[in-house]
């Protein structure tokens, strides 16, 4: 077995070492998931394009389902190893096996469980769906431990290289399953292939080979301490996904499917500009926990980071959206142009949500995460089922003001757990913010007038999102002293590295 990172690690300082990892763990995370949202969006287009809106809404639907297993087996227990001071032998081996075997439990129990679970969808053709998907979740276990040793480590290089191939391979299958006339199943052979190549890529990014070091005692703390993460966790997929569920009841599959492209579009720009930061998150913020003023100041310096870019692009797409979202999906998925527009109004909360969990995770507040998570979860559904009489349009709305309804909470959590008060979190994304605003009424304005004269078309919408950028980057750096001086540091950095 390889050696894990197992030295005791002292209380630490947000110091010229742990930046440096931490920036550069970044910047592998920020190629990852630029790429992965990349070819994510590539593959998506085609398939919207080729599959019908039925076919995406029962994929939607029975992957819920799938996502439940996955966390089950290896949400809370993976963040074990990232918390953990010293990580042996018993630990990971122990984890290991529990994923592995509840995975397996978990499938079982859903292919049994799938002719009743699609009755109740009103979905008789999500039943097949329901039951092969879980394939995928006890592929995902047997390299989940894998994972986590390795981002313990900082390898996030390693893992942005598993997740590239992974996304190509598992989108080229799907494409070419799409082509043959494979309909919903398209998406299915994506989801397998994907946990396959990254499964065998994570054996190979950190390669330790499971031993019988299995212990019934750490198996009951692990689950003591990671049941309230993946019930958390468990949550925080139904905040988003729930609302599939209930629309699949109510209005249909296909209504499903817009819904469902119209968040892809909003997830895929708000995960390429804030996971990065927020993946390194919890390791970084791990090693601060004995540290809170470090601890503070690592939150407000990767919360900035991740706001500038996730700001502004959500804004701009919000505007452009019931142009874009056509001319990109085809005319078919118009409806979710408006639908993507509202959701551009979950900027600071969505990009929050991203930052609190890896800090109450760090925190050991797993108590927090649940309460929190249950509390966002209580207010989705029944918001949710107020709206769905009006249509998805509400639905949509009742999704961010929901969003809205519970920010102070979780403000309120990260200043408990962290002293992270609601002014380190403002001072963070104040400047991001008002660009962006000032962004968004420079393009409405725009687009009002170009609308006059003639479409919007594929020219128009490149130099709207070019002219965009720049006004925002020209505003942001003309409010903003800090981001000047950072940039300034940044350049300093550089050039000494490079003299």
């Amino acid at each position: 077995m390889q050696d894990a990172p197992g030295e005791k690690v002292p209380a630490a300082a947000f110091d010229r070492e742990l930046r440096g990892k931490t920036r550069r763990s970044v910047g592998w995370s920020v190629a990852r998931t630029l790429s992965d949202q990349f070819f994510s969006f590539i593959v998506f287009v085609l398939l919207a394009q080729l599959l019908a809106r039925e076919d995406i809404g029962i994929f939607a639907m029975a992957y819920v389902f799938a996502e439940v297993g996955r966390i089950i087996a290896t949400g809370g227990l993976t963040q074990i190893i990232a918390r953990a001071e010293r990580v042996d032998a018993k630990l990971v081996d122990t984890v290991f096996w529990t994923n592995v075997a509840v995975a397996l439990l978990y499938a079982s129990l859903l292919a049994a469980a799938a002719p009743f679970i699609a009755d109740l969808l009103r979905q008789p053709s999500a039943q097949l769906p329901l039951q092969i998907l879980p394939i995928a979740t006890v592929i995902n276990a047997l390299g989940a431990t894998h994972m986590a040793l390795r981002l313990r480590e900082f390898g996030h290089r390693a893992i942005a290289l598993r997740s590239l191939l992974a996304g190509l391979i598992g989108g080229a299958a799907a494409v070419a399953a799409a082509l043959n006339g494979f309909g919903v199943w398209s998406l299915v052979v994506q989801r397998i292939v994907m946990e396959l190549v990254g499964m065998l890529l994570s054996w190979t990014a950190y390669r330790w080979v499971p031993g019988r070091r299995f212990d019934f005692a750490q198996m009951r703390a692990n689950l003591e301490f990671g049941g309230n993460i993946t019930v958390a966790q468990l949550i925080f997929l139904f905040l988003v996904r729930l609302q599939d569920l209930l629309i699949g009841a109510s209005l249909g599959a296909a209504a499903v499917g817009v819904y469902r492209v119209a968040w892809r579009t909003a997830e895929i720009i708000g995960n390429g500009a804030i996971q990065p930061f927020a993946s390194v998150g919890l390791q970084t913020y791990s090693r601060l926990q004995s540290n809170l003023p470090a601890l503070r100041e690592a939150y407000r310096s990767m919360l900035r980071s991740a706001a500038i870019l996730s700001f502004p692009a959500l804004v701009g797409f919000g505007v452009l959206a019931p142009h874009a979202v056509p001319l990109i999906y085809g005319p078919k998925w118009h409806e979710a142009g408006s639908l993507a527009q509202v959701f551009a109004f979950m900027g600071i909360p969505y990009t929050l949500n991203y930052f609190a969990s890896p800090v109450l995770g760090a925190m050991g507040e797993s108590a927090r995460q649940r309460t929190l998570a249950f509390v966002q979860l209580v207010f989705t559904a029944a918001l949710t089922l107020l709206a769905l009489p009006y249509g998805l349009f509400w639905v949509a709305v009742a999704y961010v003001f929901r969003a809205y309804l519970t920010m102070p909470l979780q403000i309120r959590f990260l200043r408990q757990a962290s002293s992270i008060r609601f002014a380190d979190t403002w001072q963070a994304v104040r400047a991001p913010f008002a660009a962006s605003c000032a962004m968004g009424l420079a393009l409405w304005g725009a687009l009002a007038v170009w609308e006059r004269l003639e479409p919007v078309g594929w020219a128009a919408l490149g130099l709207f999102i070019a002219c965009g950028a720049a006004f925002y980057s020209i505003v942001l750096l003309a409010i903003s002293p800090p981001i000047r001086a950072q940039i300034r540091n940044w350049k300093r950095e550089f050039a000494s590295n490079h003299a």
